[in-house]
């Protein structure tokens, strides 16, 4: 056989599930509430290496172990989001599609899936309510693209209800204030349209709180991360209908200051091509990373300025470890996994997982 480029990634791809061994099978067999080492989660698609069509998982990497498991899906896996009181029962949505499941990450395998309501999509984000009663999930109708907050029952899964997202093409949604208030991305629409926006909607009365406004107009609202002290940052791309190559950016208000979205250095912001994809904060500081771009930056959020920037080939997603000490962030064409230390970003970052099938958007740690 002739190794081509694509022989020779799917090759690549098929290392991690070729290097299971049959103590990693074990542990998730007996219930992964039992682990006390790092699992991070993520999605991946990769053509099989027998070309017999494209393949979407989840991927389970075992930090401590370096191995990696999977568990088949029928739909590429976005955000995942796990019940507060069974955290080995997992909701996966589908980005900009119909599909949408419940994993069980004990047995290892999807358990049942989770319907779009006609005439709408999911757009990839999800979360439980602090009761662990209902399940949330942003979409978005077809006609006129107008988002809603889909109300789910967490248990049966039947659909009880929705409310508004207050904008157009909601996509991460995230609880804060012990669950009182579910904090929305709206996409928002082409420059002129409808204006890209994050709202802080009051859960128990489905009214609006706050709507906040990005200060850079050609950047939607992506993702988000959100401090203990209430600080926002909002990782964008550039608005629908522009250049894919256009700038993506990053917006921060620290707690109690206005939003400000990022114009320094200036040799920096103007090669943030691209999106601008996945935010973690540790320490007062907020990692973003740029795949186009092939870049990750560092922000001082009570400063509201760039404190370092590296390198690297398409990082996408990124968490950190359950000590938070570390950034982990998922990057390269065949998915590795870097080690970022949170108290010296300017240290040699280290690989620690070589070969991972975490293609998608983000990086998870598993909180169990």
């Amino acid at each position: 056989m002739t190794l081509s480029r694509r022989n020779l990634l799917g090759w690549l791809a098929a290392v991690p599930a070729m290097s299971l061994s049959v103590s990693a099978l074990s542990v998730m067999a007996t219930g992964c509430s039992q682990r006390q080492g790092d699992l991070l989660l993520g999605g991946g698609r990769f053509m099989n290496p027998d070309g017999s069509g494209q393949r979407y998982v989840l991927a389970l990497v075992d930090l401590q172990q370096q191995q990696t498991d999977l568990i088949d899906l029928d739909f590429f896996p976005h955000g995942i989001h796990w019940h507060p009181d069974a955290p080995d029962r997992l909701a996966v949505f589908e980005k900009k599609g119909p599909h949408a499941a419940e994993v069980d990450l004990g047995a290892r395998r999807l358990s049942r899936k989770i319907d779009a309501r006609p005439g709408r999509y999911f757009y990839g984000h999800g979360a439980y309510s602090a009761d662990n009663q209902q399940l949330f999930s942003t979409e978005t109708r077809l006609d006129g693209l107008e988002g809603v907050i889909a109300v789910r029952d967490a248990d049966s899964l039947a659909y009880l209800g929705e409310f508004p997202s207050y904008g157009k093409e909601p996509h991460e949604c995230t609880l804060i204030d012990n669950g009182k208030t579910l904090v929305i991305t709206n996409a928002g629409g082409p420059m002129g349209g409808a204006i890209p926006c994050v709202c802080y909607v009051d859960v128990a009365s489905q009214q609006l709180l706050e709507r906040v406004v990005l200060t850079r107009t050609d950047l939607n609202t992506g993702h988000v991360a959100i401090a203990e002290d209430g600080s926002l940052v909002v990782v964008s791309a550039p608005r629908t209908g522009m250049s894919l190559r256009a700038n993506g950016g990053v917006s921060i208000r620290p707690q109690g200051l206005p939003m400000a979205s990022m114009t320094q250095p200036e040799a920096i912001v103007k090669r943030m091509t691209g999106e601008a994809l996945s935010v973690a904060i540790a320490n007062g500081m907020a990692l973003v990373t740029h795949p186009d771009a092939d870049l990750v930056t560092f922000w001082s959020i009570a400063e509201q300025r760039m404190v370092h920037s590296l390198t690297l080939v398409r990082p996408r997603g990124v968490t950190l470890t359950k000590d938070g000490r570390y950034f982990l962030v998922t990057y390269d064409r065949v998915p590795k996994i870097l080690k970022i230390a949170v108290a010296d970003v300017f240290a040699t970052p280290e690989v620690v997982v070589a070969s991972t099938y975490v293609s998608g958007s983000h990086l998870f740690a598993w909180p169990a």
